[in-house]
C-alpha cells in the first residue's frame, strides 16, 4: 500500500444471526451506530440530499448507487448525500467511524470530491475528509497540513476505519495503518456532523456501500462490541461477522488478522478470530 504526502495550503475546500435482530440502523447500547443497508439510509434517520435525481438500489444489504454527469456538467453530475449529527457523542474520548465501500471511480474524480465520500467534521475546526475512487484515497484535515493519498488495490471492496484516542487519530485501510498523527482537537463535538456521498465529477460511476458504523470503541477482548457492558444477541451478531470473514482486504476470520474491528472479539490474543474465540463467547454471553 503506497502512501504519499502532498502540500495541502492551496486546495480548496470545494474540490450466523437472523437479519431481522439488525434494523437499518441500530443503536447498539447508544455507544455504536451501524447502518446495515436493509434499507435506505433516510428510514433511519439519516438526512438525504441529492442532485439530477442518482439511481440506487438495495441487494443483500448493500447500497448500489449509479451516478452519471449531466445536469449542467461536466464537470459535476448526480450525486447522493447522507448526513446526520452525532452530538450525542460530545466528550467520547476513544470513539471509531467505520465503512466499507467499493466504487469504479477513477482517481482523476478525486480533485472534484468524487467519486465517494466520508467526511466528519465541526463548527470548531476538527475534519476529517475522506474521497474515495477504484485505486485511490486521500484525507485532507487542514489547508495547512499535508494531503495524504494511499493507493488501493482496485475492484475490491475496502474497509476504511478511523480512530481517535484522546489527542491522537490513527487511519487503517483494511485493518493496516496507512497514517496517524496529532488530532486538530477533541472529537466528537457538540457540532459534530457526519456525511458521506456518491457523486460524478466528470466521469460516471458505481459505488456499492456495505455498512456505515460509528460510535465508543470497544474494548479488546471483552466481547462488547456496543460498549454497553452486557454480551448480547447484538455483540453475537459482530462476532459472527468477525468469524466468518475471509479473504484479501477484509479483516476478520481464522488466520486472518482480526483488525482493529474485531480485536473485541479476539479473545486469546493471537490476532485472528476463530472457533477457540468463539467458544470464549459463548462463556460471556449474557454477562452484565
Amino acid at each position: 500500500m503506497k502512501v504519499m504526502y502532498v502540500s495541502a495550503k492551496l486546495v480548496s475546500w470545494f474540490a450466523i444471526l437472523a437479519p431481522a435482530l439488525l434494523s437499518a440502523a441500530i443503536s447498539l447500547g447508544q455507544d455504536v451506530v451501524s447502518n446495515e443497508f436493509d434499507s435506505f439510509p433516510e428510514a433511519s434517520g439519516w438526512e438525504r440530499a441529492t442532485f439530477c435525481a442518482p439511481t440506487r438500489e438495495l441487494a443483500n444489504g448493500v447500497l448500489l448507487e449509479e451516478v452519471e454527469v449531466g445536469c449542467g456538467g461536466p464537470p459535476g453530475g448526480h450525486r447522493d448525500t447522507y448526513s446526520r449529527d452525532i452530538a450525542e457523542f460530545a466528550g467520547v474520548t476513544k470513539f471509531f467511524f467505520e465503512w466499507r465501500v467499493q466504487t469504479t471511480g477513477e482517481r482523476s474524480e478525486i480533485l472534484g470530491v468524487a467519486p465517494c465520500s466520508f467526511v466528519t467534521a465541526d463548527l470548531y475546526g476538527v475534519n476529517y475528509h475522506f474521497t474515495i475512487a477504484n485505486d485511490q484515497m486521500r484525507l485532507i484535515r487542514d489547508n495547512f497540513l499535508p494531503i495524504v493519498f494511499v493507493d488501493i488495490e482496485p475492484e475490491m471492496p475496502h474497509t476504511h476505519r478511523l480512530e481517535l484516542r484522546g489527542p491522537d487519530y490513527w487511519w487503517f485501510i483494511d485493518g493496516e495503518i496507512v497514517d496517524a498523527g496529532i488530532a486538530e482537537g477533541p472529537y466528537p463535538t457538540p457540532t459534530a456532523v457526519i456525511s458521506w456521498r456518491t457523486r460524478a465529477w466528470y466521469l460516471p460511476n458505481t459505488t456499492w456501500w456495505s455498512y456505515i458504523r460509528y460510535g465508543h470503541i470497544p474494548d479488546d477482548a471483552s466481547a462488547d462490541y456496543d460498549s454497553d457492558f452486557g454480551v448480547t444477541l447484538i455483540d453475537h451478531y459482530f462476532v459472527v461477522d468477525c468469524l466468518t470473514k475471509d479473504g484479501p482486504g477484509i479483516y476478520g476470520g481464522p488466520e486472518e488478522d482480526a483488525g482493529p474491528g474485531c480485536r473485541f472479539a479476539d479473545f486469546n490474543d493471537d490476532s485472528d478470530v476463530d472457533l477457540l474465540d468463539f467458544a470464549q463467547f459463548q462463556n460471556a454471553f449474557g454477562s452484565q
